[in-house]
């Protein structure tokens, strides 16, 4: 089951941020590992009538676990990596101010801001949000509905599940999904193709929901690409085409709602030689879980780029080209006319910008997918393509590649013949599954071991990692393969080596470091045993990850 939700959902870059002006240094910032908490604090006027809930409703609904809520949510879409843990819920508390004067405010800051007063002078509780907490304020009748850029909220008292969480993305810097459909506006003030992805959280003024869920209705998941950008996907669950010089392949894709099954989550699709921020995106959702809303199973194609409206790098799902619509020059809310309506289902297939991505099939938790990209990336010096076929572009020693080319001239001289099996001493090559020539086994050895390889043998500034990807002179961490904080080469170095010699600094057979050793806790779960400097230079590392990402976006 499921209905479309249609929401005035709003979200604004805040220049001016709200009180305590220190808090945007101590906030937790993507990517997110572990406790990502929130002050709620919950603000009627002086004319308001009764709230119709108390605060442990919110408690529910937002940050307890086990009841399908805001935390529930959270943990299923981060798969684990992220809780709002540490999060609080405070009020009510009664400003000063009528209903009238706060709706009639046009500085919409001032509506959170005016709650953060009220609850610093309440008279009997009196409280203050944390430097370390993000604020979500939910006031006594609703007087707005928006996020303000990765700092905090504002939702009304009946606000359900869908547009909390929605508000609660805003609050950690996501932005709102888009189509290409060039006719699409839900609103008189949204840009063309704004919340048409109806599958993804961050278009809820415009989403599938659950109508059979708690606290208003189930949202669904986020797109693979929000989710990568929290850096909340293991690397391993990534699928880059081309890194490793192969242009072309069949894909494995496993469903948002289904990590248990084998697959990846997102598959990327690098086109754009200027920019590597500029890719498709492939994904799989299935009607189950937090997706229980959407119509059916499906692949979900997305094309990520420079929304030069915004200047911010965002998601745009892919629909046909559909019939033309007529559309009025003026805009009259509630939009009724045709152009409020996403122009066709989601397409199955690509065939653009020197990339075809084709969906072969679908099942109950993967679905397979053919992709081709026809960029290939530039080798590092003293490295060259080896192009053993015409889409292998690996990138290996000169030697390798001659090694390839004397082994295509000699291809025929070594199947039986008639046939494409080959003589006595040699095996398929197999750069790709299409490539039959017959080579020794020793040379298919090496060549899986130079295409294995060959992602360290490319011109790393050309390589598409995506939303976190590290500023120049800086990698990431690696302490496991969720973890995206950007360091320098020589914190890197010193992780390797920390983590080598962990076995050496724990106490016999126990959990406890040895003496002069402190544990790492990069994250809570973290137990490496290292000295209180490496420590120290972790969380820092920690605090100050969002400095060093490249951000494209302005």
């Amino acid at each position: 089951m499921h209905r479309p939700l249609h929401a005035l959902l709003v979200f604004v870059f805040a220049a001016t941020i709200l009180v305590p002006a220190t808090a945007s240094a101590q906030l937790t910032q993507r990517p997110y590992r572990g406790s990502v908490p929130w002050a709620v604090l919950l603000c009627k006027f002086s004319d308001s009538p009764t709230p119709p809930h108390d605060p442990s409703y919110y408690e529910q609904m937002m940050i307890d676990t086990g009841t399908k809520g805001l935390a529930d949510y959270v943990s299923s879409v981060s798969y684990g990596a992220a809780d709002l843990s540490g999060s609080t819920v405070h009020g009510w508390f009664t400003e000063p101010h009528t209903f009238a004067y706060e709706k009639a405010l046009t500085d919409r800051h001032q509506r959170l801001t005016d709650c953060v007063a009220a609850a610093a002078a309440d008279p009997s509780q009196p409280y203050t949000p944390p430097a370390s907490a993000r604020i979500y304020v939910v006031t006594s009748p609703g007087v707005d509905l928006v996020g303000f850029e990765d700092k905090s909220a504002l939702d009304g008292d009946d606000v359900a599940l869908p547009e909390l969480a929605h508000e609660f993305g805003h609050g950690i810097d996501l932005e709102h999904s888009f189509s290409n459909d060039p006719q699409y506006q839900n609103a008189c003030w949204s840009q063309i193709g704004e919340y048409d992805n109806q599958w993804d959280l961050m278009s809820a003024a415009n989403i599938y929901v659950d109508p059979t869920h708690d606290w208003g209705g189930g949202p669904p998941f986020l797109n693979a690409y929000h989710i990568d950008e929290m850096g909340w996907l293991p690397q391993a669950r990534i699928f880059t085409l081309g890194v490793n010089g192969i242009l072309t392949g069949t894909v494995t894709v496993a469903a948002l709602t289904h990590a248990e099954a084998s697959g990846y989550l997102l598959v990327r699709v690098p086109f754009d030689s200027n920019d590597p921020f500029h890719y498709y995106t492939v994904e799989y959702r299935t009607v189950d879980s937090w997706d229980n809303g959407i119509p059916a199973n499906i692949v979900l194609i997305n094309e990520v780029k420079l929304n030069t409206n915004d200047n911010l790098y965002q998601t745009f799902l892919i629909r046909p080209v559909g019939t033309s619509k007529t559309c009025p020059s003026s805009c009259t809310t509630p939009i009724t006319h045709p152009c409020s309506h996403g122009n066709g289902a989601p397409a199955q297939t690509v065939n653009a910008n020197g990339v075809t991505i084709a969906v072969r099939s679908t099942g109950a938790t993967q679905a397979t997918v053919d992709v081709t990209t026809s960029l290939a990336i530039p080798c590092a010096q003293g490295y060259v393509w080896r192009s053993a076929t015409s889409v292998d572009r690996s990138c290996v020693l000169p030697a390798a590649r001659t090694q390839a080319a004397n082994d295509n001239a000699a291809a025929g001289s070594r199947h039986v013949s008639g046939s494409d099996t080959c003589l006595q001493g040699y095996v398929w090559r197999q750069t790709d599954p299409g490539d039959h020539v017959c080579v020794t086994d020793a040379t298919r050895t090496q060549t899986q071991s130079d295409t294995a390889n060959s992602y360290n043998h490319v011109d790393q500034t050309k390589v598409t990692y995506g939303p976190l990807t590290c500023k120049t002179g800086y990698v990431w961490r690696h302490i496991d393969d969720q973890d995206y904080i950007c360091v320098s080469y020589a914190t890197e170095a010193q992780v390797q080596a920390d983590d080598a010699a962990a076995a050496s600094r724990h106490a016999s057979s126990s959990d406890a470091c040895i003496e002069g050793y402190v544990w790492r806790q990069a994250w809570s779960a973290d137990h490496v045993c290292v000295t209180p400097a490496t420590r120290t230079q972790t969380q820092t590392d920690n605090t100050q990850a969002a400095n060093y990402i490249e951000k494209p976006n302005s």
